[in-house]
């Protein structure tokens, strides 16, 4: 694959994100993906967890759509940087207890690494701003 067709790849695995399209999604992950979301500490392994994990960040924010500003491709790794924008919809499960939905819109810049093996996604690492995220839902308070 040239460096183009891995940024391509990875921008439509974020817009197939943005669409439901988990057919989509599950075509451009190897098999056993591996998946770090380094703000919530969460590891997953394997497609059909990941979609479930995608599935879940769509319940929480049914409305959520990722723009891509910025991506880079240098050998089998592609970074991107997004701008993910979303309406908090529905409960957000965390390990202090469940946030209710808030109905609060809000807008979380993130970085997304992923590394291409054989013209799949094979790993990726996601990191976002939890916190602006919870302060944007009113979940959390600053004095």
């Amino acid at each position: 694959m040239t460096q183009d067709e891995k940024i391509n790849l990875c921008r439509k695995f974020v817009e197939d994100f943005n669409t439901c399209n988990w057919k989509g999604i599950s075509n451009s992950l190897c098999p056993d993906v591996n998946y770090v979301e380094i703000a919530t500490k969460s590891t997953i392994n394997g497609a059909e967890n990941f979609l479930e994990l995608c599935e879940g960040w769509k319940s929480v924010m049914s409305d959520i759509k990722g723009e891509v500003l910025y991506a880079h491709s240098d050998g089998d790794t592609v970074l991107l940087e997004i701008l993910w924008e979303g309406t908090h919809s529905g409960p957000l499960q965390t390990p202090l207890g469940e946030i209710p939905s808030s109905g609060m819109f809000q807008k979380t810049n993130a970085v997304q690494i992923y590394e291409i093996v054989n013209g799949k996604i094979d790993k990726m690492r996601n990191l976002f701003d939890l916190l602006a995220m919870l302060i944007q839902f009113d979940a959390v308070r600053l004095k």
